[in-house]
């Protein structure tokens, strides 16, 4: 079964689809840079100190966030 092909009006004439966000390596480098960081902020990765925590879970959130975002504008062309 082929995946859902959405087109827009700016890359319709090119004839390209919009692969599914789990099938593109910038999800995957998002999925496991947020994994990582919230090992790191929940203490399971061993540290000195809360200043690595704060950092990890500020960094995780904005790899989630911009994912969202790139996906947001793939998506709308």
């Amino acid at each position: 079964m082929d995946p859902v092909q959405t087109t827009t009006p700016d890359n319709a004439a090119a004839g390209a689809a919009v692969k599914p966000g789990y099938k593109t390596t910038e999800f995957w480098m998002t999925a496991g840079a947020t994994f990582v960081g919230l090992a790191i902020a929940s203490g399971i990765v061993p540290d000195t100190g809360m200043w690595p925590k704060i950092v990890a879970l500020v960094v995780s959130a904005f790899a989630a966030m911009g994912y969202t975002v790139s996906r947001t504008a793939v998506k709308n062309g």
